[in-house]
């Protein structure tokens, strides 16, 4: 019964349509019940006659209806067996598909991600997507209604659900490509929210099926169709860009660049390394089909400034054939240790920072602290100031002013319970070695975030707020072993890190749509950013807390102008996933596989109330037959 099942599906998809729950074709295991009943012997009443010459008939029926008959030809069987039929198909709910979406509130999630600019024989991908759109808002019933969603790293919604024609396509118009990576999960959040809302919604994604994080998408999506958009797979590009450093006083600085080949052809071309347009090295690049090359370089004296690979190739999708790295001089973190001098805390942390040589350290003592601007880190050992200071502050054994944040004594021998290996200070650190004697029990306010915990508390503590950095340790080192443990320099190294400037020093790349990190000065309240198409925009600062410039979605070195000082940022894409441009042929969404569709996206049209009303009928005419005694 399983093979015939099988073939049954397989007869459904070769007339164009399938079933979206062919489990019940089980239900065919009936029919052999109903051929048995049939060849059943009737029990009957025994009674005795003087004389069978009246009962001929039922002598001849009494015979026919020994145990396991022969099967007659009988119109109640065939016909009972047509309605089981009708109703099991019913059951497996049979669709086909048709052309357009009539009769449907329609999500139209349209892709215009960097793999999106790929060109084709009418255009870009993007192009012929809109194309696409355009010509489903045309085909549009009357009632139907429809929404337009643009998604690439992120999602936009350039038109609620409407029937207005007019507005669908000026929505659809004013999509722009981005040189950004695809995720689909934002788009779908939007469409999730209004499915038990709006009756009749679907998801229509146009574009290519390039997207990075459909498993996060998981059981959100529903009813979702995929017109595929596009062909070409001629593209090679630079999908990963990197510099590194050597060991102090020991070799060159050396640039990595790693060439994608999405063709089926082998590559053989060129790639040129070269620092502020000043050419630096050339190589030969040979990269073998759908295959990937690892290319280094070594630089003599190479300091500061935009370093850039270029890929010599032409192709279908330029951009992913240049990437930047922003080579600035290493920042001197500025950090101010509250301390005082002569404690066992307060020479840990002066120890394990002086191991760091970006880091320049000023101490004093907690009864001559007053807050001063400039420093990147305060670190508050015993000690929490009435006025807090601006940059990242730390505070050991020590509660800052903060509203809902509460000390309500003192817990002792404080075991470590858990950890939040998800935050940046705790990137590497496995402190359940550590021993803390005794700790502060403390209350933390909404939106704390606790990094180390214990039986009525936190040890470690996020309480970030406002812009500020703030982190708060409820024991003291000198009540624990701590310092003796590996996890205390990796702590202050993530702290480091932490910091902004800390944070900024090391990033020579910025992914297109992230945010730029702007550190305040003090002698400019607003920046300049010049783009790389040489558009400007004026950012307004903020003297006391960074400030994040996040129209990067173009790919290209940014200029950044604060008062005297000028920086380029890099920005790149620098992705995998969007420099293989072959167009995918299904999407993977949860457990469910959404098969790919070209020229006219199609729709499920349901068969199964035909099915049931055919059943029906065929009940109807068995209860005729039945009646009359039809019998054949």
């Amino acid at each position: 019964m399983n093979t015939l099942s099988t073939y049954l599906a397989a007869a459904g998809k070769a007339l164009g349509g399938a079933f979206m729950a062919p489990v019940y074709f089980a239900f065919l295991g009936l029919i052999p019940i109903v051929v048995l009943l049939y060849l059943l012997k009737l029990r009957r009443t025994h009674v005795v006659v003087p004389s069978t010459m009246l009962w001929r008939k039922s002598l001849q029926d009494l015979t026919a209806n020994a145990p396991f008959q022969r099967l007659r030809k009988n119109l109640l069987m065939f016909l009972q067996i047509l309605v089981l039929l009708l109703l099991v198909f019913g059951m497996t709910r049979p669709y086909r598909q048709a052309e357009g979406v009539r009769g449907n509130n329609v999500i139209l999630l349209i892709d215009h991600s960097a793999s999106m600019a790929t060109l084709e024989e009418n255009g870009t991908r993007l192009d012929l997507a809109k194309k696409a759109a355009h010509e489903m808002i045309e085909n549009m019933a009357g009632g139907d209604r429809m929404m337009v969603v643009a998604f690439a790293d992120t999602a936009d919604v350039h038109c609620e659900l409407t029937h207005d024609r007019r507005r669908l396509r000026d929505a659809v118009n004013a999509i722009r490509p981005a040189d950004t990576a695809t995720r689909l999960r934002d788009a779908v959040l939007v469409a999730s929210s209004l499915q038990f809302t709006v009756p009749d919604l679907r998801m229509a994604i146009i574009g290519d099926g390039n997207i990075s994080d459909l498993r996060e998408v998981g059981s959100r999506a529903f009813d979702v169709s995929y017109l595929q958009i596009g062909k070409s797979r001629n593209n090679a590009g630079i999908v990963a860009f990197s510099v590194r450093d050597p060991e102090e006083g020991q070799g060159e600085r050396q640039s990595l660049v790693l060439v994608h080949n999405e063709s089926e052809e082998p590559l053989s071309t060129t790639l040129t390394v070269s620092l502020d347009d000043q050419a630096l090295a050339v190589e030969t690049v040979e990269v073998p089909p759908m295959g990937n090359q690892e290319v280094v370089f070594s630089h003599h004296g190479l300091d500061t400034g935009v370093l850039q690979a270029q890929l010599d190739v032409e192709d279908d999708l330029a951009v992913d054939n240049r990437a930047w790295l922003s080579l600035r001089p290493a920042a001197k973190l500025k950090i101010l240790l509250v301390s005082e001098g002569e404690s066992t805390s307060g020479y840990y942390l002066k120890r394990v920072l002086a191991l760091d040589t970006r880091v320049e350290v000023s101490a004093v003592a907690p009864s001559s602290y007053t807050p001063a601007e400039g420093y990147d880190v305060t670190i508050f050992d015993n000690f929490a100031p009435r006025d807090l200071p601006p940059g990242t502050l730390v505070f050991f054994n020590a509660a800052p002013a903060l509203e809902g944040l509460v000390d309500e004594g003192e817990l002792a021998n404080p075991p470590i319970i858990a950890t939040d290996p998800e935050h940046p200070m705790m990137r590497l650190l496995n402190p359940s070695n550590v021993t803390v004697a005794k700790a502060r029990k403390l209350t933390l306010p909404d939106g704390a975030r606790t990094l180390i915990s214990t039986r009525g508390g936190p040890l470690v503590a996020d309480v970030s707020r406002e812009g500020r950095q703030m982190l708060v340790v409820a024991f003291s080192l000198s009540d624990s072993n701590w310092p003796l443990r590996l996890s205390f320099p990796l702590f202050i190294q993530n702290l480091l890190a932490w910091a902004p400037r800390g944070a900024l020093a090391a990033e020579r790349s910025v992914a297109t749509g992230s945010p730029i990190t702007l550190l305040p000065t003090a002698d400019a309240g607003e920046a300049v950013v010049t783009r790389p198409d040489g558009a400007k925009e004026t950012l307004k600062l903020d003297p006391a807390r960074p400030v994040y410039y996040g129209n990067t979605g173009a790919a290209g070195v940014y200029t950044i102008a604060r008062g005297e000082l000028s920086e380029r940022y890099a920005v790149n894409l620098l992705d995998r996933n969007e420099s293989s441009v072959t167009p995918a042929a299904s999407l993977e969404i949860g457990r469910s596989e959404v098969v790919a569709e070209r020229g006219r996206l199609k729709q499920k049209q349901d068969l199964w109330p035909w099915f049931v009303l055919a059943a029906v009928a065929g009940l109807m005419i068995e209860w005729w037959v039945y009646t009359r005694r039809a019998w054949i």
